[in-house]
């Protein structure tokens, strides 16, 4: 069982002294019997520059001094190093690279960072090709670098091109890349996740201040925020670091055989042939959105009628100001798969009486039903008004119910407060799908989850993360209702959330871009949506969230024929 460790610590605008602080921490994990080693974003020196010379200068030369003292380390502790820095390409290009040493002191590989994050943009390079994976006898490695975490592209590609151990070398004062994308990446993939970020001050000191000033950022925020991490397949962390302080973080990770038998199959019900969407440009979110409406979760109690007079009842008492009203999947029926024709009876009774309902309180309802199609038992979510099925989305992966997929698109409907998809079963657990909404300009996805049977990838447990990750990673609201409340979500969005700029309704706390989550509880839950949020996908200055992404890693999760170039 390999030990692996997250190097958590600060660097400054000294190259030799960053050089220094990377060797004491080599080999104090070394010592530790590490023989893998993640360090953070950014070894060379803080990524804060007066102009394109400086960050010239301030640039490593592959061949140099600095690199050849840390694969000089790797050799003498026999063990594996990843370390990104700062790298003099062809003048005037520098790009943000990771690279891998082994135990020989070779360099083993190397990825250029994809998708760069505000001022990076004026300095360096984005990679031109997506790299990033190493066969070891520790595991097939994949790494990538702080801004294409928060994509779920570039993890993706590596896990489908068989690593089983990922790595993140972080740079980030936001709270949110811990909690969130970090642990998302490693639980949407089956993978175990490397995590290392910085602590310290992220520009220099005399300037902070003045960086404060301008970003309305606290000063006190502008450090590194730690938070190092060795992540399991689950999403939950098996060691965290603290924020503010240097630690090797160290985990002992199962071998090679154990990891590929807890991520196998993860991946085998994709059908990449639906995700060519991917490659369209980004389509603005209308601005015509409703600022803020009220979404209702509804778990009626019972089954059967008991069920859908329960739902009658729980919608008719709701406030005026709800919009929409999520029930979960199939909810008359307790085990839908029990047996089909009653639950396929009891949905068509349930959305009878719910379409009378929305004509009554002029409100839409989500659910699912089950009914017979041209192919057998299929499974769809319906958006219901007071004329009917606005929307019907059919399931399109196999499902937990063991139904066959049963529609070849994902379709998108305009309601009078925004445009809205609806991910219906195991669909929500694909990235894929919610990119391909936001994509299309969706202000808001509506999943209706299924029922994950006790036990089977601890899906119940990781559901709200994933949730709450698609929300973040493609900037839009997310509602989901489950029937046991374990996972259905009320995802709302921070109206203020660019960095660089004056915000008036909020103080910056941390997190940059972390959905305001309110988890079902009990029969009824309602909160607040924020639909026209979803307009800006501005993270940073020259950095969209969906224009920016990583490109370079999107034909990888295409078929073959789609005719992509890769």
């Amino acid at each position: 069982m390999p030990k692996v460790a997250a190097l958590q610590f600060a660097t400054g605008t000294e190259t030799n002294e960053n050089l220094a602080t990377c060797i004491r921490m080599i080999d104090a994990a070394a010592a530790r019997g590490a023989r893998l080693m993640v360090l953070p974003e950014f070894c060379n020196r803080i990524s804060w520059y007066r102009d394109r010379e400086q960050a010239w200068d301030c640039a490593l030369d592959l061949q140099g001094t600095f690199l050849a003292a840390i694969a000089e380390r790797a050799r003498l502790h026999r063990c594996y190093v990843l370390i990104n820095v700062s790298l003099r390409r062809r003048e005037p290009d520098i790009t943000v690279t990771s690279l891998l040493y082994g135990p020989t002191g070779a360099l083993l590989g190397e990825a250029d960072k994809q998708s760069l994050m505000g001022h990076e943009n004026d300095f360096f390079t984005p990679a031109s090709r997506a790299a990033g994976l190493v066969d070891t006898e520790l595991g097939r490695i994949g790494f990538i670098a702080c801004r294409d975490g928060i994509s779920f592209e570039p993890s993706r590609r590596l896990a489908l091109a068989g690593a089983d151990l990922l790595c993140n070398s972080l740079n980030s004062f936001a709270f949110d890349e811990a909690s969130l994308h970090v642990r998302a990446r490693a639980a949407e993939n089956r993978l175990f996740m490397i995590a290392a970020n910085k602590v310290g001050p992220l520009v220099p000191v005399a300037e902070l201040a003045q960086v404060s000033a301008m970003t309305s950022i606290p000063e006190a925020l502008l450090y590194g925020a730690g938070e190092s991490q060795v992540v399991a397949p689950d999403g939950r962390p098996l060691v965290a670091g603290q924020r503010g302080a240097e630690q090797v973080v160290l985990a002992e990770l199962p071998d090679r055989d154990a990891r590929l038998r807890l991520s196998m199959g993860a991946l085998a019900r994709r059908k990449s042939s639906l995700y060519v969407g991917l490659t369209q440009d980004a389509v603005a979110p209308s601005g015509e959105a409703a600022d803020a409406i009220d979404i209702a979760l509804v778990n009626p109690a019972g089954e059967g009628d008991a069920a859908i007079e329960r739902a009658e009842a729980l919608l008719m008492s709701l406030p005026d100001s709800v919009a929409l009203a999520v029930l979960p999947a199939c909810f008359p029926a307790v085990d839908a798969a029990r047996d089909w024709e009653r639950t396929a009876t009891l949905c068509r009774a349930a959305e009878t009486r719910l379409q009378e309902v929305c004509r009554i309180k002029g409100i839409q309802v989500c659910t699912s039903v089950v009914e017979e199609g041209v192919h057998g038992w299929q499974h769809l979510g319906i958006l219901l008004d007071e004329n009917g099925r606005r929307m019907a989305q059919p399931q399109l992966h196999r499902c937990s119910l063991g139904l066959a997929p049963a529609g070849t698109a994902l379709h998108i409907c305009d309601l009078p407060w925004g445009r809205v998809g609806v991910l219906v079963g195991d669909d929500c657990l694909y990235p894929e799908l919610a990119r391909m909404a936001a994509l299309r300009g969706v202000h808001c996805l509506v999943a209706v989850p299924g029922s994950w049977p006790r036990g089977q990838g601890n899906m119940e447990q990781n559901l709200l993360l994933l949730l709450a990750a698609r929300a973040a990673e493609n900037r839009v609201c997310l509602v989901a209702a489950t029937r046991d409340g374990q996972g259905g979500i009320v995802a709302d969005l921070e109206r203020e959330f660019t960095l660089m700029e004056p915000w008036q309704q909020r103080r910056f706390d941390g997190n940059i871009n972390k959905p305001l989550v309110t988890p079902q509880a009990g029969e009824l839950t309602v909160a607040a949506l924020h639909p026209g949020a979803a307009v800006n996908k501005m993270i940073s200055a020259n950095t969209h969230l969906l224009r920016n992404r990583a490109h370079q890693s999107t034909s990888y999760l295409l078929p073959a024929e789609a005719g992509v170039p890769k």
